[in-house]
C-alpha cells in the first residue's frame, strides 16, 4: 500500500507539532483530584472551551490577567449602577463586576471540567478569537496548573483543603473560601 506525499506531510506535521489526530484521545490520564481541560493553541493563544451561564464560549488562558474578563456580548444582562474602570494598554475601559455560572472544560465529562460561581469583569472588550480571558482569580483556586503543550491539555489540580461537591451533571463546584483560606 503506497502512502501519498500529502499523507506523509500531514503525519510529519502532526508528529512535529504534537497535535492530536481528529478523534484521538489524549494519552494523559487524570489522577484523583485532577481535571483535564483540552485546549487549542492558535496564533500564540491557548483557547479553552467553557460555558458562561450555560452558553458555549471560548476563553484565552492568560496567567498574566488578575481577573477573568468577558465581552459584554456574552453577558448582556449587566447591572450598570456601579461601573468600574479597567486600565488597558491602549487606554481605559468602563466595565462591570457581574456574577456568572462558569464551567471550564467539557461539562459532559466530570474529570474534564470545573464549575464555579464567579464574579467576572464584563465590558466592551475585544479578544481576537475568543469571548473572554480566564485569569488568575480562577486559576489560583487550584493547587497546581500545568499546561501540557504536547497533548494540548490544561491540568488543574485540586487543593486538598477545598470542598468539592459533584452536581447532577457530574461537574464539580469549587468552594473558593476554603480554597483561598489555608
Amino acid at each position: 500500500m503506497a502512502i501519498g506525499r500529502a499523507t506523509m506531510a500531514v503525519i510529519g506535521l502532526l508528529a512535529i507539532t504534537g497535535r492530536l489526530w481528529p478523534g484521538q484521545e489524549s494519552v494523559v490520564v487524570a489522577h484523583a483530584g485532577e481535571h483535564l481541560i483540552h485546549f487549542r493553541a492558535r496564533n500564540g493563544l491557548i483557547l479553552i472551551p467553557a460555558r458562561v451561564n450555560g452558553k458555549r464560549v471560548t476563553l484565552v488562558l492568560d496567567t498574566g490577567a488578575a481577573l477573568t474578563t468577558l465581552s459584554s456580548k456574552i453577558v448582556p444582562e449587566i447591572d450598570t449602577s456601579s461601573p468600574i474602570t479597567i486600565d488597558m494598554g491602549h487606554g481605559r475601559v468602563s466595565a462591570f463586576r457581574v456574577p456568572v455560572a462558569l464551567t471550564v472544560g467539557d461539562p459532559e465529562l466530570q474529570e474534564r471540567c470545573c464549575s464555579f460561581r464567579q464574579t467576572v469583569v464584563v465590558g466592551d472588550f475585544k479578544f481576537r478569537e475568543a469571548d473572554g480571558v480566564l485569569g488568575l482569580d480562577v486559576l489560583s483556586s487550584f493547587r497546581g496548573v500545568t499546561v501540557d503543550f504536547q497533548n494540548s491539555v490544561l491540568i488543574l489540580e485540586d487543593r486538598t483543603d477545598s470542598i468539592r461537591q459533584p452536581k447532577a451533571d457530574g461537574s464539580i463546584d469549587v468552594d473558593k473560601k476554603s480554597a483561598y483560606h489555608q
